[in-house]
């Protein structure tokens, strides 16, 4: 591991995969808010 990356980093990769997976969670939120958002836009 890296000094800089000591903190979130070594959470992520000994935390199960947990905060992964929340980050795969949190951008397919944002993906589909901007879809929707785009969408009403275009109306």
């Amino acid at each position: 591991m890296m000094n800089h990356t000591d903190g979130w980093m070594s959470g992520w990769m000994g935390g199960g995969g947990w905060m992964l997976v929340w980050t795969v969670i949190a951008v397919l939120v944002v993906v589909l808010l901007a879809v929707v958002i785009i969408k009403l836009f275009k109306k």
